[in-house]
């Protein structure tokens, strides 16, 4: 049987890159898919999943649009963490929107010539035991003795191709056996065993043991496959890649001597093996041992300066201890050897942004998306530079021009849209994200976003519409509900949006956000009692947030419990003394009080705090109006409050009532007009109206203005002062007509 075997001797390395050229790859993108989780975190892992890999670039697929655009601005960042845990053949990250995950498929079985049944012989035998014995998966074991039975009637033919089909075979095996083994070896021939039967046996048994660490390794038994590959050791002892296979698994189980033993010794037998020098240089990274880690890889670059792997490991060397100016240079060497490589140019345009180099960042950016139009980081770097020099409308142009290049990007989508949301273009943002609804119907954030853009249009039924659908695709997303609430308030649905409330809630009794919007609805029902028990369980949740003082220290002010609102704006300024809408609305409150002067000390130390609070000037210069008192100050506080908010239809009347009480009633009259044109109808403005009007000599139409107050709320505090000016006025155009008054006519 001897003679029939193959006469020549081939090396573990070079049997398995020969048989496929591309089972490094596939071998690697299935480690990086069963390990992706520890690589790059369970936040991401949840929402990403890891495809295939060629030529150094991994293909990320996406759950969904608004993760995609989280994925592109974090790309470098997860590349480093693959690189970190995998090793550095992954160059680059490719990313993409993804459907429903692919269920696992085995690769369809090869279909053998019928041919008689083949026996082995007893040596033949014992070898399949003695590659067995070690592996305690029985299931594992059976695919073992099944693999190396193969293998050994292949090599009776004497030719490779036998060999070849077996390794074919056994990477599809390995494939759906995968765990977070380290990439296997590259293909790298040292010297040639003569030949000779004794040589083949021991290049079997090498070969046999290593595809059993391999499978071991692929089912999470560490130490099993690192014993498995030191019999392949035994056997095979001068092929550089077994030693840094051996050198990598142990770096894994923190073995580290042992690691520097295998990786000097992959060096010895390769000086100028580069993957050896790179897994050199990994160990001493590890071991924070900077100056040699530096060493290797600079050691690595110069015995394959062709390749990237190398430029990119130092590079990130560097910009991990923020050495900024020497990752440059190295990322410049490399665009050097590489000038059409666009990650060199990518990461020189991330140093630039890390500086804020803004030129130097547009100038690599745009040469990356020149050289690689599908580089999605490239372009989400490259508007995120001009976002943060605020050219919007440039920004707006990148992901035009992103889009063009990569149509199906969502994230690109997203963000156009919310940029032109920023510079005021709802319609084009509204068609923007119309479009990924048409394309991700189910992808709750783009009804959101949809949302959003109707409710910054004030669209609130249709912001309501959006919002009703994101909450049915993500029924338990409370965020998502509480939005559908504030656009049903904003909408005037307030029953519904209590509903909504009160689901959120349920779901989680400490949202004190829910809890402010429903003491908001309560209070403008004037349920002022429940507001104020709603908003006080608020604050008990949340002592520190002083704006949760402020909204119920103005609900007591409404309920008109003026002493216990003083008491909880003054608790909410003991948590923020220089809050200035504490200072406000306690000055508002002492205002209630009758307690002048101190009121007008609140509103002057919001101006100190803040000299353009339009608010304080109009509150200051009304209170005098109303008072009669320092009326030129008023004007001019008033005339201050209108020079930051000139259309305030309030501060106008403020200004018009301040004239009246100067006497200048057609100033005043004037003045009024303007006011109830530009504010919400308000009772108390059209009494100032009617006022004017009649000292204008105008009885009839400041009757009608009367009345018009009335309408607006016949419940209201001035109410009976305003009938009885109804009244008087009548009866005075009784007497001028010459008609006695009805208390006369008896």
């Amino acid at each position: 049987m001897g003679s029939a075997r193959s006469s020549f001797p081939v090396r573990v390395g070079t049997m398995l890159t020969t048989a496929l050229p591309a089972l490094e790859e596939r071998l690697l993108a299935e480690r990086i898919r069963q390990g992706w989780g520890t690589a790059v975190g369970s936040a991401l892992a949840h929402r990403t999943r890891p495809g295939e890999l060629r030529a150094g670039t991994l293909t990320v697929m996406v759950d969904n649009s608004p993760w995609l655009q989280e994925l592109s601005m974090r790309s470098a960042e997860v590349l480093d963490a693959v690189r970190g845990r995998f090793g550095p053949t992954v160059t680059a990250l490719r990313l993409s929107l993804a459907g429903p995950a692919p269920a696992p498929s085995r690769p369809a079985p090869r279909r053998a010539a019928p041919a008689a049944p083949l026996r082995l012989d007893a040596d033949e035998l014992a070898i399949v035991d003695s590659a067995a014995a070690p592996v305690r998966d029985a299931a594992l074991a059976s695919t073992v003795r099944r693999v190396v039975s193969k293998g050994l009637i292949a090599r009776r033919g004497g030719a490779l191709a036998g060999i070849l089909l077996t390794l074919a075979a056994i990477a599809g095996c390995a494939a759906m056996r995968t765990s977070e083994a380290e990439p296997t070896p590259g293909p790298k021939v040292i010297t040639i065993v003569p030949p000779g039967r004794r040589a083949i046996a021991a290049q079997g048994e090498a070969y046999d043991h290593f595809v059993i660490a391999q499978m071991e390794a692929r089912a999470g038994r560490m130490p099993q496959a690192i014993a498995q590959l030191r019999e392949a050791i035994k056997f095979d002892p001068n092929t550089a890649a077994l030693w840094i296979q051996l050198s990598q698994w142990l770096i894994r189980t923190n073995d580290t001597a042992g690691a520097f033993t295998a990786a000097q010794k992959a060096i010895a037998l390769e000086p100028n093996n580069a993957g050896a020098h790179m897994t050199l240089a990994d160990l001493y990274k590890r071991q924070r041992k900077t100056a040699e880690a530096e060493a290797a890889l600079e050691r690595a670059v110069a015995l394959d300066p062709q390749t990237p792997d190398g430029y990119l490991a130092l590079a990130q060397l560097h910009f991990e201890q923020k050495s900024y100016e020497k990752a440059r240079a190295v990322l410049r060497r490399l665009v050097a050897a590489r000038p059409n490589l666009s990650q060199g140019y990518y990461l020189l345009g991330r140093i630039g942004i890390e500086n804020a180099q803004w030129d130097e960042a547009l100038s690599n950016l745009k040469r990356a998306v020149d050289l690689d139009p599908d580089h999605d980081g490239a372009w989400s770097a490259l508007g995120f530079v001009y976002e943060s020099q605020n050219k919007l409308d440039e920004a707006v142009g990148v992901y035009k021009e992103a889009l063009k290049a990569n149509p199906d990007n969502a994230a690109f989508v997203e963000r156009l849209g919310d940029l032109l949301v920023k510079l005021g273009r709802y319609g084009e943002a509204q068609s923007e994200i119309e479009s990924l609804v048409d394309s991700l119907p189910r992808d709750p954030r783009v009804w959101l976003k949809l949302g959003a853009i109707h409710y910054e249009q004030k669209q609130y039924d249709k912001a309501v519409a959006a919002f009703r659908q994101a909450v049915a695709l993500e029924p338990g997303n409370m965020r998502t509900r509480y939005y559908l609430a504030t656009a049903l308030m904003d909408a005037g649905k307030d029953d519904e949006a209590r509903s909504e409330l009160e689901k959120i809630l349920k779901a989680d009794p400490r949202s004190v956000d829910a809890r402010v919007q429903l003491g908001f609805l309560y209070g403008r029902a004037k349920r002022y009692d429940e507001a104020v028990a709603t908003l006080q369980e608020a604050v008990n949740l949340e002592p520190k947030r002083p704006e949760l003082f402020l909204y119920l220290g103005t609900a007591l002010q409404r309920a008109n419990q003026y002493d216990r609102s003083a008491a909880v704006l003054r608790e909410g300024l003991s948590v923020d003394d220089k809050n200035k809408d504490l200072h406000f609305q306690l000055g508002v409150v002492l205002e209630k009080q009758r307690r002048f002067d101190d009121a007008i000390g609140s509103f002057r130390h919001v101006l100190v705090l803040d000299p353009k609070h339009a608010e304080s000037y109009n509150y200051i210069g009304y209170m005098y109006a109303e008072k009669g008192t320092n009326l030129t100050e008023a004007v001019q506080l008033i005339q201050q409050a209108l020079a930051l908010e000139p259309e305030n239809g309030y501060f106008i009347d403020s200004l018009g009532w301040a004239y009246y009480q100067q006497g200048r009633y057609p100033e005043a009259l004037r003045e009024l007009k303007r006011a109830v044109s530009l504010a919400k109808e308000d009772p108390v403005l059209y009494e100032h109206l009617g006022d004017a009007y009649l000292k204008n000599n105008l009885a009839n139409e400041a009757i009608e203005a009367w009345e018009k107050s009335l309408q607006v709320d016949p419940n209201a505090p001035t109410a009976p002062q305003v009938r009885n000016k109804i009244r008087d006025t009548r009866e005075n155009q009784l007497r001028v007509k010459g008609a006695p008054p009805k208390a006369e006519q008896k």
